[in-house]
Protein backbone atom coordinates (compact mmCIF):
# COMPACT_ATOMS: atom_id res chain seq x y z
CA UNK A 1 0.00 0.00 0.00
CA UNK A 2 3.09 2.63 0.69
CA UNK A 3 4.81 1.86 -2.54
CA UNK A 4 0.94 2.70 -4.63
CA UNK A 5 1.03 5.81 -2.47
CA UNK A 6 4.34 6.75 -2.96
CA UNK A 7 3.76 5.72 -6.89
CA UNK A 8 0.63 8.16 -7.17
CA UNK A 9 2.55 10.87 -4.81
CA UNK A 10 5.68 10.78 -7.62
CA UNK A 11 2.91 10.71 -10.48
CA UNK A 12 0.93 13.41 -9.45
CA UNK A 13 3.99 15.54 -8.55
CA UNK A 14 5.88 14.63 -11.89
CA UNK A 15 2.69 15.97 -13.96
CA UNK A 16 2.33 19.20 -11.70
CA UNK A 17 5.88 19.91 -12.73
CA UNK A 18 5.43 19.63 -16.06
CA UNK A 19 2.62 21.99 -16.08
CA UNK A 20 4.11 24.45 -14.79
CA UNK A 21 4.99 27.47 -17.24
CA UNK A 22 8.42 27.44 -19.28
CA UNK A 23 10.83 30.18 -18.02
CA UNK A 24 11.49 32.43 -20.87
CA UNK A 25 13.88 35.59 -21.40
CA UNK A 26 13.63 37.99 -24.13
CA UNK A 27 16.30 37.05 -26.73
CA UNK A 28 14.24 33.74 -26.91
CA UNK A 29 11.84 35.31 -28.76
CA UNK A 30 14.59 36.22 -31.50
CA UNK A 31 15.00 33.62 -34.20
CA UNK A 32 18.51 32.35 -34.55
CA UNK A 33 20.85 34.26 -36.55
CA UNK A 34 17.76 37.38 -37.45
CA UNK A 35 19.89 40.27 -37.25
CA UNK A 36 17.80 43.76 -36.58
CA UNK A 37 21.02 45.85 -38.13
CA UNK A 38 21.85 44.32 -41.07
CA UNK A 39 19.97 46.64 -43.47
CA UNK A 40 22.69 49.69 -41.23
CA UNK A 41 25.40 46.63 -42.37
CA UNK A 42 25.16 47.25 -45.84
CA UNK A 43 26.26 50.80 -45.24
CA UNK A 44 29.73 51.75 -44.07
CA UNK A 45 30.16 54.84 -41.66
CA UNK A 46 30.68 57.45 -44.72
CA UNK A 47 28.13 56.02 -46.67
CA UNK A 48 25.68 56.16 -43.92
CA UNK A 49 26.57 59.80 -43.23
CA UNK A 50 26.50 61.07 -46.91
CA UNK A 51 22.64 59.94 -47.15
CA UNK A 52 20.76 62.58 -48.36
CA UNK A 53 17.69 63.74 -46.40
CA UNK A 54 15.20 61.80 -48.66
CA UNK A 55 17.32 58.51 -48.49
CA UNK A 56 17.56 58.91 -44.84
CA UNK A 57 14.23 59.07 -44.35
CA UNK A 58 13.06 55.75 -46.91
CA UNK A 59 15.89 54.19 -45.06
CA UNK A 60 14.59 54.89 -41.73
CA UNK A 61 11.08 53.81 -43.43
CA UNK A 62 12.25 50.56 -44.51
CA UNK A 63 14.28 49.84 -41.48
CA UNK A 64 10.86 50.17 -39.04
CA UNK A 65 9.12 47.82 -41.37
CA UNK A 66 11.57 45.79 -40.97
CA UNK A 67 11.34 45.98 -37.18
CA UNK A 68 7.24 45.66 -37.37
CA UNK A 69 7.57 42.28 -39.54
CA UNK A 70 10.06 40.68 -37.16
CA UNK A 71 10.25 36.97 -37.35
CA UNK A 72 9.19 34.80 -34.23
CA UNK A 73 9.70 31.70 -33.22
CA UNK A 74 7.06 29.65 -33.80
CA UNK A 75 7.66 26.77 -31.75
CA UNK A 76 6.80 28.83 -29.17
CA UNK A 77 3.28 28.97 -30.22
CA UNK A 78 0.51 27.45 -27.77
CA UNK A 79 3.10 27.14 -24.79
CA UNK A 80 2.70 27.97 -21.58
CA UNK A 81 5.42 30.40 -20.45
CA UNK A 82 6.42 32.54 -18.41
CA UNK A 83 8.42 36.01 -18.75
CA UNK A 84 9.35 39.29 -16.97
CA UNK A 85 8.82 42.90 -18.44
CA UNK A 86 7.44 46.32 -18.41
CA UNK A 87 3.70 46.77 -19.05
CA UNK A 88 2.45 49.51 -20.80
CA UNK A 89 -0.78 49.51 -20.43
CA UNK A 90 -3.34 49.44 -23.38
CA UNK A 91 -6.57 49.13 -22.33
CA UNK A 92 -7.21 50.67 -18.06
CA UNK A 93 -8.70 52.07 -15.64
CA UNK A 94 -6.67 53.68 -13.01
CA UNK A 95 -4.81 51.39 -11.71
CA UNK A 96 -6.81 48.37 -13.08
CA UNK A 97 -5.26 46.63 -16.78
CA UNK A 98 -7.12 44.78 -19.17
CA UNK A 99 -4.68 44.76 -21.79
CA UNK A 100 -1.04 45.84 -22.16
CA UNK A 101 2.01 45.51 -23.72
CA UNK A 102 4.70 43.43 -22.17
CA UNK A 103 8.40 44.96 -22.92
CA UNK A 104 11.68 44.01 -22.21
CA UNK A 105 12.88 47.31 -20.81
CA UNK A 106 11.12 50.08 -19.30
CA UNK A 107 9.93 53.44 -21.03
CA UNK A 108 9.57 51.07 -24.79
CA UNK A 109 7.20 52.59 -27.20
CA UNK A 110 6.46 56.01 -25.07
CA UNK A 111 9.05 58.62 -26.75
CA UNK A 112 11.16 56.00 -28.91
CA UNK A 113 10.50 54.20 -31.83
CA UNK A 114 8.84 50.84 -30.19
CA UNK A 115 10.90 47.56 -29.99
CA UNK A 116 11.03 45.07 -33.21
CA UNK A 117 7.84 43.26 -33.16
CA UNK A 118 9.83 39.75 -32.22
CA UNK A 119 10.51 41.47 -28.80
CA UNK A 120 6.30 43.14 -27.66
CA UNK A 121 4.05 40.85 -25.95
CA UNK A 122 0.54 41.79 -25.84
CA UNK A 123 -0.97 40.61 -23.12
CA UNK A 124 -5.10 40.43 -22.48
CA UNK A 125 -6.71 39.40 -19.22
CA UNK A 126 -9.55 38.01 -18.29
CA UNK A 127 -10.43 40.25 -15.26
CA UNK A 128 -8.83 43.38 -14.54
CA UNK A 129 -5.49 43.30 -12.91
CA UNK A 130 -4.82 45.86 -9.94
CA UNK A 131 -1.00 47.14 -11.15
CA UNK A 132 -0.36 49.42 -7.93
CA UNK A 133 3.19 50.31 -9.54
CA UNK A 134 2.91 50.52 -13.43
CA UNK A 135 6.39 51.28 -13.85
CA UNK A 136 8.30 48.23 -11.72
CA UNK A 137 8.87 44.75 -13.60
CA UNK A 138 6.69 41.80 -13.17
CA UNK A 139 6.64 38.48 -14.73
CA UNK A 140 3.30 37.35 -16.45
CA UNK A 141 2.46 33.41 -17.32
CA UNK A 142 0.05 32.20 -19.82
CA UNK A 143 -0.14 30.26 -23.20
CA UNK A 144 2.04 32.45 -25.63
CA UNK A 145 0.90 32.86 -29.49
CA UNK A 146 2.77 34.07 -32.61
CA UNK A 147 1.55 36.07 -34.84
CA UNK A 148 1.71 39.11 -36.07
CA UNK A 149 -0.82 42.29 -34.92
CA UNK A 150 -0.88 45.74 -34.84
CA UNK A 151 -2.39 47.93 -31.56
CA UNK A 152 -3.34 51.77 -31.34
CA UNK A 153 -0.75 53.43 -28.34
CA UNK A 154 -1.99 56.89 -27.27
CA UNK A 155 -0.43 59.01 -25.19
CA UNK A 156 -2.01 61.12 -22.16
CA UNK A 157 -1.38 65.03 -23.21
CA UNK A 158 -0.82 64.18 -26.84
CA UNK A 159 -3.09 63.76 -29.98
CA UNK A 160 -1.13 61.34 -31.75
CA UNK A 161 -1.18 57.54 -31.77
CA UNK A 162 1.42 55.43 -32.41
CA UNK A 163 0.89 51.62 -34.03
CA UNK A 164 2.71 49.60 -32.44
CA UNK A 165 3.32 45.96 -34.50
CA UNK A 166 3.96 43.34 -32.00
CA UNK A 167 4.96 39.36 -33.09
CA UNK A 168 3.33 37.85 -29.47
CA UNK A 169 0.20 37.81 -27.58
CA UNK A 170 -0.83 36.27 -24.36
CA UNK A 171 -4.01 35.29 -22.55
CA UNK A 172 -2.67 35.93 -19.21
CA UNK A 173 -3.35 33.77 -16.42
CA UNK A 174 -1.27 35.76 -13.84
CA UNK A 175 1.08 38.55 -13.17
CA UNK A 176 3.24 38.30 -10.36
CA UNK A 177 6.04 40.97 -8.90
CA UNK A 178 9.37 40.83 -10.56
CA UNK A 179 11.92 38.89 -8.15
CA UNK A 180 14.83 37.35 -10.03
CA UNK A 181 14.75 33.88 -11.39
CA UNK A 182 17.09 31.65 -8.48
CA UNK A 183 19.12 29.39 -10.19
CA UNK A 184 18.45 25.64 -10.25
Amino acid sequence: MFRQSLLVLLLVTSAAASDSPRELLWDQLVPEGWNPYALFDELSDEEYVALSDEEYFALREKAQEMLDKAPVVKELDGQTVRIPGYVLPLEYKGTRIREFLLLPYLGACLHTPPPPANQIIRGSLEQAHDLQEMWRPVWISGRLKTGHATSKLGEDGYDSITNVSFGYSMDVESIEPYTPAVAR
